[in-house]
Formats: C-alpha cells, sequence, structure tokens
C-alpha cells in the first residue's frame, strides 16, 4: 500500500516537474520573440534611417509644400506667358502713335522671343551650374523692371530694344521652372504636375484680355516723369504682377534637392527634404524620420567650371540623347510656330473682322486683304489722315472665351495624362490643331472660323505634354540646359511664326494658314521614334549620371 502511495507522489512529481519544464520552454520562446521583434523593429528603424534619394523623397509625402510650389511654378509660367504674348493686345493701340507698320508690329511682337531665344543656352548653362531657384529669382525681377520701362517707350527702336531685354531675362524662368516643379515631386507624380502647373499659362489668355479690356479703351492720361502715360502704357505695368508675387515665393522655397544631389551631395539635399517633409506633415523638421541619404559609389560629375558643363553638353548630341534631343526639340519648334506665331496676331485679326463692314459671307483671309489694300489706298490720298487706331472692344471677351477653352483643355490633360497616355495624347492634339488651322483660312463664315481659330490655338496646350515627356530622359545635371535649349528653339519657332505671318497675312494669307497647319499636324511623326525612357536612364546611369 505505501508502495502504490510512495510510486503516486513520484508520478505527480514528475508531472509537475514536465509542467514547469513546459512553463519553462514557453517562456523561452516568448522571450526569443520579443527579441526577434525589437530586432525586426531596430532594422526596421535602421532601414528608415538610411535610404536611396528616390524613397527618402517618397517619406516627404505630398501635401502643402507640394501645392505651394505647384502654385509659384504656376505664377512664374503665368508671368512668362503674359510678357511673351501681352505685347499683341498693345500692338493695335499704339499703332498711331508709335506709327507702327506691319513690319514693325511683326518685329515688336516677336522682340520678347527674340530676347528669349538668344539668352535661354545662357541660362540653361547657368541653372544647371547654380541651381534652378538662384537663377529664377533675381531674373525676374530684373524682368519686371525692363517690363516697366519698356512702357515709357518713345518710338519703336526704343520700345524694340527694351522688349528683347525683357525677353532676354524672362528665358531665365521660361524652361527652367520646368527643371525645379519636376524635381520637386516624385516620379509618379511628375507629368501631372507639370500639366496643371502649365494650366496657369492658359490663364494668362484670360486676364491680358480682362485688363486690356479694362485698361486699353480709356481715354485718360496722365504726365508721369516727363512722359504722357496713356492707357495702353499703363497696361504694360499690370503684368508685372505675377513675376514679383512668384518672386516673394521663392525667397521662402528652398533650391531642388535633385540639383543639390546632383552637385552638391546628399548632405546638401537632406535638409530641403526636411523642409518638405516638415510642411506636408504639419511637424518639425527633426522629426524627418531619415538621417542618411544613400548614394552611389558613382556619383555624377563632379567636374566644376566650364569645362564640366561643355563635357556634360555634348552628351546631348551623343546617342542615346540625341534623338530625344532632336525629336523633342523639333516638336516643340511645332508647337510654338502655331501656338505663339499665330496668337500675337489674333488679336488683330478679331479686329479686322468686328471692324469690317461687308455684309457677305467672306473668310478671314479676304477681311484682311480688304483692310490691307484699304489702309494702302487711304495712305496714298491722305498721309497725315490714315491713321486709325480704335480697337473693337468686342476683341476682348472673345479673347477672354479663348483663354477659357484653353483652360479647360490644359485642365483636361491634367486629368487624363496618366490614363490616355503622353504620346497619344499629344499626338492627338496636335493633328486637330493642325487640321484646324488650315480650315480657319477657307470658312467663309465670321462664327465658325473664329471658332477654327481657338481650336488652332489650343495646340499651344501640347507644350505641357512635351515638357512631361522629354524632362524625363534628361540627367539632373542636364535638365535644366535640356529644357532651356528646348524652349529656346521654341520660342525661335514662335518668332519664324509672328514674323512670317505679318510678312504673309496682307498677300498670301491662305498659303500661310495651309502650311502651317500641314507642318504642325505632320510634325507629329516624329513621335513615333521617341526611345523608351527607361532604356534611356539606365544607359546615362551607368555613365555615372544621376536622375
Amino acid at each position: 500500500m505505501s508502495r502504490l502511495s510512495d510510486n503516486s507522489s513520484s508520478d505527480r512529481s514528475l508531472d509537475r516537474l514536465n509542467e514547469v519544464k513546459a512553463f519553462i520552454e514557453a517562456n523561452k520562446r516568448s522571450n526569443e520573440k520579443i527579441e526577434d521583434h525589437h530586432v525586426d523593429a531596430e532594422r526596421s528603424l535602421a532601414k528608415l534611417n538610411e535610404l536611396v534619394f528616390e524613397d527618402a523623397f517618397e517619406v516627404t509625402g505630398h501635401g502643402r509644400f507640394n501645392h505651394l510650389v505647384l502654385l509659384t511654378c504656376g505664377l512664374i509660367m503665368l508671368n512668362v506667358s503674359m510678357e511673351s504674348v501681352g505685347m499683341s493686345y498693345v500692338v493695335p493701340a499704339a499703332e498711331c502713335e508709335l506709327e507702327l507698320t506691319s513690319e514693325h508690329k511683326g518685329l515688336v511682337n516677336a522682340a520678347a522671343f527674340i530676347g528669349i531665344i538668344s539668352t535661354s543656352f545662357l541660362w540653361g548653362y547657368l541653372g544647371d551650374r547654380f541651381g534652378r531657384r538662384a537663377v529664377m529669382l533675381p531674373a525676374m525681377v530684373a524682368s519686371a523692371g525692363f517690363s516697366i520701362a519698356s512702357s515709357f517707350s518713345t518710338n519703336v527702336w526704343m520700345l524694340l530694344i527694351l522688349r528683347f531685354f525683357t525677353g532676354c531675362l524672362v528665358s531665365a524662368s521660361s524652361a527652367t521652372v520646368y527643371a525645379y516643379l519636376g524635381e520637386m515631386h516624385t516620379s509618379s507624380r511628375r507629368a501631372a504636375a507639370i500639366a496643371w502647373g502649365s494650366a496657369f499659362i492658359s490663364f494668362s489668355f484670360m486676364i491680358l484680355p480682362g485688363l486690356a479690356w479694362l485698361i486699353i479703351p480709356g481715354t485718360w492720361s496722365f504726365p508721369l516723369l516727363g512722359f504722357k502715360m496713356v492707357p495702353w502704357r499703363v497696361f504694360i505695368w499690370s503684368w508685372c504682377a505675377p513675376g514679383l508675387v512668384s518672386a516673394g515665393a521663392l525667397l521662402w522655397l528652398p533650391e531642388s534637392p535633385r540639383y543639390l544631389l546632383s552637385s552638391c551631395g546628399a548632405e546638401k539635399a537632406l535638409p530641403v527634404l526636411a523642409k518638405m517633409y516638415a510642411y506636408n506633415h504639419n511637424t518639425r523638421e527633426s522629426n524627418y524620420p531619415v538621417e542618411r541619404i544613400i548614394t552611389s559609389n558613382i556619383e555624377a560629375s563632379k567636374t566644376g567650371g566650364f569645362v564640366g558643363a561643355v563635357r556634360n553638353i555634348t552628351l546631348m548630341f551623343r546617342p542615346p540623347l540625341l534623338r530625344c534631343v532632336v525629336i523633342s526639340h523639333t516638336l516643340m519648334f511645332a508647337v510654338f510656330m502655331l501656338s505663339s506665331g499665330l496668337y500675337v496676331w489674333v488679336p488683330d485679326i478679331l479686329n479686322s473682322m468686328l471692324r469690317s463692314t461687308s455684309e457677305e459671307s467672306i473668310t478671314i483671309c479676304q477681311i484682311i486683304h480688304d483692310k490691307f489694300d484699304r489702309e494702302r489706298n487711304l495712305t496714298l490720298m491722305a498721309p497725315e489722315h490714315a491713321c486709325h487706331s480704335e480697337v473693337a472692344v468686342r476683341v476682348f471677351p472673345i479673347s477672354m472665351g479663348m483663354g477659357a477653352v484653353f483652360a479647360v483643355v490644359y485642365l483636361a490633360i491634367g486629368v487624363f495624362i496618366g490614363r490616355i497616355g503622353r504620346k497619344t495624347l499629344y499626338s492627338s492634339i496636335m493633328v486637330v490643331c493642325g487640321a484646324a488651322t488650315v480650315g480657319a483660312a477657307f470658312v467663309p463664315q465670321g462664327g465658325a472660323a473664329t471658332a477654327l481659330l481657338i481650336l488652332a490655338l489650343c495646340s499651344g496646350c501640347a507644350a505641357s505634354i512635351l515638357a512631361a515627356i522629354a524632362v524625363d530622359v534628361f540627367p539632373t545635371c542636364l535638365r535644366a540646359m535640356a529644357m532651356c535649349v528646348m524652349y529656346m528653339v521654341g520660342r525661335a519657332g514662335a518668332a519664324v511664326g509672328a514674323y512670317l505671318l505679318g510678312s504673309t497675312l496682307d498677300v498670301h494669307c491662305q498659303l500661310a494658314f495651309s502650311v502651317f497647319g500641314a507642318f504642325t499636324a505632320g510634325s507629329t511623326v516624329l513621335i513615333i521614334f521617341w526611345p523608351k525612357p527607361e532604356e534611356v536612364r539606365e544607359e546615362m546611369e551607368q555613365r555615372g549620371l544621376t536622375y
């Protein structure tokens, strides 16, 4: 009996021992899991503290900072557009006072474009050498000064020179702003950001005629610094405001972090990313979780000065970038030749249409030709009384309607560019606009012809798509230069278009419209040969260039 009791006690002790062992083993496993969790957390934290640049950029998020950048860059684009085409509203009003001929009008309208063309290469070099913000900020303030000075012109040559210098300074931000805006957004948001920013260009086509409507028809004047200030002179002052406001915003905004990474290293780019994070998340910069940006062993070229810039520029004229340069620059020439080249003449064309006394349905070209003959006959009969600079007030609401159409197109591009595809959207717009250009010259009805003119001018909206296509393939150290040269070629197209139309509208109107439309639609064939951006980037990164 006692033996049975001993055995039972031994079994119970064994059971307890097994329970204790199981408990210890369970605790041990639990502790191992806790330790593993801590190790994983430490590894995760270490991984977050050290990230490659693109991942560190993603951590900053998308919010108020990006919206401010978009607004500022939009105002810069608005300023560039208003400075470039604003003279088209001044020319009809200043025609008599400055004794402007048709050739003079063409030169005045093209002067800002010529200034932009002349200095784009220089500004591109300076933008890649000293930074996007560092170039744009002082140039915008100086361009406003020259623009205001041009309002005091007493003859056509003084006006031409001052508008030329205004264009030279506007050139600093005309293309650099696209590089700055693109580099302030992640790759997935870049195309949409450029499209939304470019929508501000369309606002210039509403604001300019609206201001002109308020100011130019006035009959008032006042003396200032020995000059008689009349409405068209004051009108020039009014379009300087966006540039000055955006310059004020740039005083607060930092330099592009991608540019700083490429030119100065990760240490300089990190504080900018921290500022973006703090503003987007409404917190302090010290809370930015990334402490170090990991860079590859092969950095972008550190060769400074002019020699390094020349070495980088030569890459644009060698494969794989050469094909991108030829295609994008030719297409931008076509876009600007039609949109800006034609636009500077639209107020004058509309003014002729609205002042036409013909009761028959005649084409735009016939109206222009009749006006030319009438003015030539008046000049021969009574030279001293030949000039009449009256502007039809209805030009302004029509021009504002045009701007509203452009705004809708730009906003539609921002919505659909990610869904339809950049190349397809670009080609569709350019083909439709080219056909509308040809049709505008042959339709014998004023309303239909005006509608086709507005549709033709929508080709300017395609420039933002082309910029979004091109900005992806150029490395950071070349991006400002590439964009500046591309827009330089585009402005050359605008200058060529404005001058050719000024020289041919009176005599060869239908031929001019047909050539412009055919060239615009036909140029889209080149987009078929655009290379895959991933392949270009991979090849350039193998050469040590960063994106």
